[in-house]
């Protein structure tokens, strides 16, 4: 039957919402400074009549003048601490007039209630007509303050509404602002990629100059030619890797063993040629079958033992020294012509440019925008209790 209820609901827009709430707040303020007003007018007099009502009640005669003496003392000093206590309060109650005020009286008449409540209970026993008479003055003046509340709490509700009203907008705004950002963002990233791509054609069209493709030449053929020189080396010892690993495990020859993993590493610091000492000696293991190689093995091997000598290794050793010096030398030189320096320009640029697109890619991507839709919701619950529907 929702739509039945809707029947008797009030429609506003968003727009409308402020206007109404201006006017109702305006209203309610207005009520309040009556309230105050007839508050303060009233509360003198108020106060007047709580403090005749301790007076009576300190004055009062009991009933009953058969009471035992102990019973008289009693009652005597319940009524000393309930004035006490009575006019300690009324002292201290004043007409409240911002919202804070409230809190500062609920503590007020909760401590006076929780500490009048024995005493009061006993003095009612024997002259609860003047207890009475003074709970009565106070309960007046207690509702002067409730009549201030009752506005106050109507004033806070309409408020609750204005600042939910106020947050939708802030939220709006922001989401406003972020859109605004994120489109910056997404300008500012098209214009990257489009320096960035001009950039990796500028350094396409560079590499195919004259000049850039002569240094990779030079660089491509002291490659090659230390490659080579290297492939010489390994290439000779390949076949003897095995025997040697054998022969250094069974002669103890740990120095030997390296020929097996990493020749030419090893001649490189091995000065005196010193494999060549045990070429006979492998040739005489190998052949005597002591190394267990298969006869495919075996015949490689004992090739390449023939060429382990130092008119052999040197040469070889040399030229590999010389390319690799080469290389080094080429190197050095191709760093210093200025095609590469303008080479590595371009390679320096695009990292930065793909670096500062990557960043911003990731900046838009976290970029979150804020919504409003649990703030409407609050909304729509807080009007619905003045039967307001929003559209």
């Amino acid at each position: 039957m929702q739509w039945l209820k809707n029947l008797f609901r009030e429609k506003k827009t968003f727009e409308q919402l402020k206007p109404w709430l201006d006017e109702q707040l305006n209203s309610k303020n207005t009520d309040k400074k009556q309230a105050i007003a007839t508050a303060e007018q009233e509360f003198p007099e108020l106060l007047i009549g709580a403090k005749q009502a301790a007076v009576a009640l300190e004055q009062a005669e009991l009933r009953n003048p058969n009471i035992p003496e102990r019973a008289k003392h009693f009652m005597h000093g319940n009524r000393e601490q309930f004035l006490k206590l009575t006019n300690r309060f009324i002292e201290n109650l004043f007409v409240p007039k911002e919202p804070a005020d409230f809190s500062q009286l609920d503590v007020l008449f909760h401590q006076y209630a929780q500490n009048t409540a024995r005493p009061g209970a006993i003095l009612s026993e024997f002259i609860g007509d003047e207890v009475s008479a003074v709970r009565k003055t106070l309960e007046d003046m207690e509702k002067q303050i409730q009549g201030i509340r009752k506005v106050q709490a109507e004033i806070d509700e309409f408020q609750k509404i204005q600042d939910i009203l106020v947050r939708i907008e802030n939220v709006k705004k922001e989401r406003e602002s972020l859109e605004k950002q994120r489109v910056d963002f997404e300008q500012q990233l098209q214009q990257l990629r489009v320096v960035y791509e001009n950039l990796r054609k500028e350094k396409e069209d560079f590499i195919n100059k004259p000049e850039y493709l002569k240094v990779k030449e030079d660089l491509v053929s002291a490659a090659k030619e230390r490659q080579e020189a290297e492939q010489a080396i390994t290439t000779l010892f390949l076949p003897l890797s095995d025997a040697i690993k054998k022969y250094a495990h069974d002669t103890k020859h740990e120095k030997i063993a390296s020929y097996a993993d990493n020749p030419l590493e090893t001649l490189m610091k091995d000065y005196s040629f010193g494999i060549v000492k045990h070429v006979q000696a492998i040739r005489e293991a190998i052949t005597s079958g002591k190394l267990g190689l298969k006869p495919e093995k075996t015949q490689k091997a004992l090739e390449s033992l023939n060429h382990l000598t130092k008119e052999e290794l040197g040469p070889m050793l040399h030229r590999y020294a010389r390319a690799k010096k080469n290389e080094t030398d080429v190197h050095h030189d191709v760093a210093q012509r200025p095609v590469i320096q303008e080479y590595e320009q371009y390679a320096v640029s695009l990292k930065e440019k793909a670096a500062e697109i990557q960043q911003l890619e990731t900046t838009i991507t976290k970029l979150t925008l804020p919504t409003d839709e649990q703030l409407k919701e609050e909304l729509k619950q807080e009007l619905e209790k003045h039967k307001i529907i929003l559209i």
